[in-house]
């Protein structure tokens, strides 16, 4: 009994730390996503009200498939590279180690800041479109960032390039756990390197693949940062995202009370397909 007290004593501040940050905002919010609100004037309820017009907001729809888009590639991408890069520089020495570092730097930096570089690099008047001109390239050069097509794909290129090494380092420490007694099993029963990743690498990983496309989703659904900077959501509204129109809609335009029900409709949506990634994932783990 002493010692649950004493464990409870020690964790009590981080779950106040919890509470206060994620949980009661999460309930204001669901609060406030009832109510007609412009941030400073008294509130008017309004009831579902809120709920009924984002299924109407075109301007939301937009961002949704801008989400869909961008969270769906790099998802893929992400998930697809990590686990091959993971595979090349799974043994330890000091190439694979630098290897290692190099990936991962830039998830560990700001994302703010390496959205900055971007959009120095690939702005019209950038570093891009300077060096093609300079190397007698000049039908290359292009608007990167003014349009709807190559931004988002940019956006999407940017963001793989950011959190690639992070899932890379998902699943190095989810093959690093698998006994290697059992490639040797693999092998004296006659199995090649495609036996051995079918049958055993595979089933092995599915720990850290659930996880690793886990935190994908959840990154990649609330991406706003890299959007901000590179295209401010532009041209027009055609790179925003689901939290960039929140955020427009709360901030800019004073529709607390609307921003707060599509940020509610969020949050439901990524609980959703995190219980659907976890439940289906689960069933496929093997144990070791």
């Amino acid at each position: 009994m002493k010692k649950n007290k004493v464990s409870f004593v020690f964790a009590l501040p981080a779950f106040a730390i919890y509470t206060a940050l994620l949980v009661i905002p999460i309930i204001m919010a669901l609060g406030i996503s009832f109510f007609k609100w412009n941030g400073f004037n008294e509130m008017t309820f309004v009831g579902i009200d809120n709920y009924v017009s984002l299924f109407q907001d075109a301007r939301l729809g937009n961002a949704v498939i801008n989400t869909v888009i961008i969270a769906g590639s790099v998802i893929i991408i992400v998930n697809v590279l990590g686990l091959v890069l993971a595979m090349l520089v799974n043994r330890s020495s000091r190439v694979n180690n630098f290897f290692r570092t190099i990936f991962f730097i830039p998830f560990v930096l700001s994302a703010v800041a390496l959205s900055f570089v971007w959009k120095s690099i690939l702005s019209y008047n950038g570093v891009l479109n300077g060096f093609l001109k300079t190397v007698g390239l000049s039908n290359l050069v292009g608007n990167w960032l003014g349009k709807r097509g190559s931004a988002l794909i940019c956006i999407i290129i940017i963001e793989i390039w950011r959190t690639l090494g992070y899932h890379m380092m998902l699943y190095l420490a989810a093959l690093q756990a698998i006994p290697e007694e059992l490639y040797e099993a693999c092998t004296m029963d006659g199995g090649n390197r495609w036996d051995k990743f079918r049958n055993v690498t595979l089933p092995l990983i599915v720990p850290g693949m659930s996880v690793s496309i886990l935190m994908s989703i959840i990154n990649e659904l609330r991406i706003y940062d890299v959007v901000k900077i590179m295209t401010d959501g532009g041209p027009g509204y055609a790179t925003e995202t689901i939290v960039y129109n929140i955020v427009a809609q709360g901030f800019s335009n004073n529709i607390v009370g609307y921003s707060s029900a599509i940020a509610v409709v969020l949050f439901l949506a990524i609980g959703t397909l995190s219980v659907f990634v976890v439940t289906q994932m689960g069933k496929r783990e093997v144990e070791m």
